[in-house]
Order: C-alpha cells, then sequence, then structure tokens
C-alpha cells in the first residue's frame, strides 16, 4: 500500500519507460483540448456581440481570438510527445492561456461596468479549469499544484474586484476547493489505473521485470538514443547456469523461487531510471544499460554475479539452494541494430556457458573470460 501510494504522490519513482506513455497521454489530451477550445473561444465571439455593446464585444473579441491564436499553437506543438517535461509544460501554457484571458476579460469588463457572472460565458472559467484537470493523469503533487494555482488566481481577483469576503466569493472558493478536490481524485484515479494497464501490458507475472516485448520496444528507442547522441549502449543477456537441471531435481516451484530471486538481484543493480531489466524467456534475463560503456559493464557484471554466490535459498523441499548465472555482454558499435546487438551478446554469453559457466564473456572480444571466484 505504501509502494502504491509514493507511486501516485510523485513522479520520482516512475520509470523512464512509463513517463513515456504518461506523458503520450498528457500530449493527445493537451491537443484535443486545445483543438476544442480554439472553436469554442472563436465562436462565443457571436454570443458576445448579442450580449455586449459594440465597443466592449469587439475589444473581447480581439482577446478571444488571441486566446484562439495559442490554443491553435499547442495543438500544432507536435514535438517531444514522450518528454513528461514538455508535456507538463503544455498543460501548464494551457492553463496560463485560459486564466490570462479569464482576468484580462474580467478587468475589461469591470471598467465597462458590467459583472462577469451576469454574462453567459465568463464566471464558469475558473471552474472549468478545475475540472479540466480530471481529463490527465496526474500525480497528487502535480494536480495540487495546479489546483492550488487556479485557487490563488481567483482569490487575487476577488481582492481587486472587491468581492472577496462577500457571500458569492466564499462560495465560489468553497465550490473551486470541493471540485479541485473531486477532479485531483479522478486525475489520480487515472494515473493509478494507467500505472495497473502499463504493469499488466509490460510486465513478467512471475518476477515483475519488463517482458520481452517491452524490453524489445525500449532497446529499439535505447538504440535510437544511442545513435543519435553518440553515447554508449551495453547490453548484458543472462542464462541461469544448468537451470533445467535445478527444475527437474528441485521442481519447478524452487526454480520459480530462483528465478525471483534472481530478478530481485536485477533489481537491485539496475538502479538507474534509464536501466531496463527483462525476462527474455524462460531462465534467460536481459539487462539494457545506456549511456555504459563495457568497463562499467563488467563491474556491474561481477557485482551482480558476487551476489548471486552470496544468494541461499530455501525451496519447498527443505533444501538449501545456490544458484549461477552465465552472462553475455555487448556493447552497441556505430550503425548497429537491435537484431546485431542481441546477437552478439548470444554469442558471448554461449562463450561464457562453453567455457565453464558461471563468468561473462565480452562479444566480439576474444579477452579472457572471468574467472570464477
Amino acid at each position: 500500500m505504501f509502494e502504491i501510494m509514493n507511486d501516485l504522490l510523485r513522479a520520482g519513482r516512475h520509470s523512464r519507460y512509463f513517463n513515456h506513455t504518461r506523458s503520450h497521454h498528457l500530449f493527445t489530451r493537451v491537443r484535443l483540448i486545445a483543438w476544442m477550445l480554439m472553436v469554442l473561444q472563436s465562436g462565443w465571439i457571436l454570443i458576445d456581440w448579442l450580449l455586449l455593446p459594440e465597443a466592449v464585444s469587439s475589444t473581447i473579441a480581439y482577446g478571444r481570438l488571441a486566446a484562439s491564436a495559442c490554443c491553435l499553437l499547442l495543438g500544432l506543438w507536435f514535438s517531444h510527445p514522450y518528454r513528461l517535461e514538455i508535456s507538463l509544460i503544455r498543460l501548464l501554457l494551457l492553463v496560463l492561456v485560459l486564466t490570462v484571458f479569464q482576468t484580462w476579460s474580467n478587468m475589461v469588463l469591470l471598467q465597462q461596468g458590467f459583472a462577469s457572472e451576469v454574462l453567459a460565458g465568463y464566471a464558469f472559467f475558473p471552474f472549468m479549469i478545475m475540472t479540466m484537470l480530471a481529463i490527465f493523469p496526474l500525480t497528487m503533487f502535480e494536480v495540487a499544484g495546479f489546483a492550488i494555482f487556479v485557487l490563488l488566481v481567483e482569490l487575487v481577483t476577488q481582492l481587486w474586484t472587491g468581492k472577496f469576503g462577500l457571500v458569492p466569493g466564499l462560495n465560489d472558493l468553497w465550490l473551486l476547493a470541493v471540485l479541485g478536490l473531486i477532479a485531483g481524485w479522478a486525475s489520480v484515479n487515472q494515473l493509478s489505473m494507467l500505472l495497473i494497464l502499463y504493469r499488466q501490458a509490460t510486465r513478467d507475472p512471475l518476477t515483475g521485470l519488463a517482458n520481452r516485448r517491452q524490453v524489445m520496444e525500449q532497446l529499439d528507442g535505447d538504440i535510437e538514443e544511442a545513435h543519435t547522441h553518440r553515447t554508449p549502449l551495453t547490453v548484458m543477456l543472462f542464462d541461469l547456469d544448468k537451470f533445467k537441471s535445478f527444475n527437474d531435481n528441485h521442481g519447478h516451484a524452487a526454480g520459480d523461487i530462483v528465478l525471483k530471486q534472481f530478478a530481485r538481484i536485477l533489481k537491485d543493480h539496475a538502479k538507474r531510471k534509464t536501466d531496463l531489466a527483462g525476462r527474455f524467456g524462460g531462465e534467460e534475463f536481459l539487462l539494457t544499460l545506456p549511456e555504459t560503456d563495457q568497463n562499467q559493464a563488467i563491474s556491474l557484471a561481477e557485482q551482480i554475479r558476487t551476489a548471486c554466490h552470496q544468494t541461499r535459498l530455501k525451496v519447498p523441499t527443505g533444501e538449501e539452494v545456490s544458484f549461477t548465472t552465465s552472462i553475455g555482454i555487448a556493447t552497441l558499435i556505430e550503425g548497429e541494430d537491435r537484431s546485431g546487438l542481441l546477437q552478439r551478446a548470444d554469442e558471448a554469453l554461449y562463450q561464457a556457458k562453453d567455457s565453464g559457466r558461471d563468468r561473462y564473456c565480452l562479444a566480439g572480444d576474444a579477452a579472457e573470460p572471468s574467472q570464477n571466484d
């Protein structure tokens, strides 16, 4: 329960790969709402002409057209759909556009002797902004930040117009706070559902690591990024030694215990958000390490081997067992694709197994494999 609350509280615990997914959700929804608001803001000019004097309606029309143009630009902003910070900036800009128009239009109407609450299309702006937050999958900190901003703008507006302290003003603040709580609950609930669906679609049910499909998709992205920015990328392919014989001797329940424990070891050593540990199939695992060169990977491989040596497990038969792993290490070379990288890692893994197991070998390197401790 505590872990789930941490996931919903802030984005710091989310993996880079889940942030990509959430970022795209924010990106698509901000664009959709921006298009809708562009049409509504422009269309409301006709209603203003019916309700306001020509001089006032013309002034307001310029503001609505400016807000529509901003919404159009947000709708046309296609770049970086998978960068979470950019998607949050998109949402912030959308809120700012609506808030600035609301504040400016209130000032114009007040100067002309009109009360915004008696005109169609003005008084509801703060409430629309607040309820709009329910559409987006946000953490508790994020939705609290947006809600507090809207409340502060409304408070400043009431102080400026002399409405603060009066019953209508207090009612509006109370209603905004209640809507903020409801919108926040809905927004965080969306994030929770997105996390559940993401994990179901991308996690191996036994070990909790990324499944093969997720590993392949993210590896493609990591390779593209490594080629683009000319940064190192290393993969490590693991195979639990003599695992089929272990299952035959101790049973599949014992084998599952070993798989889960090895998964925990990989999680403990894949500490960066950019690292991704996954179950490649059966007793094979893959660890992708962006911005990691061969020497760093060798050090990590030794740490993982040592952790396996130090592990003792009790299986259902009451026996205490241990396990070892063989490792193939391959570092991306210029122009290489996923198939080539994995093939070299697989060849290095088989070299490690053929030379005695419980060691690592480097792809495309005739250097001596690691020695047993």
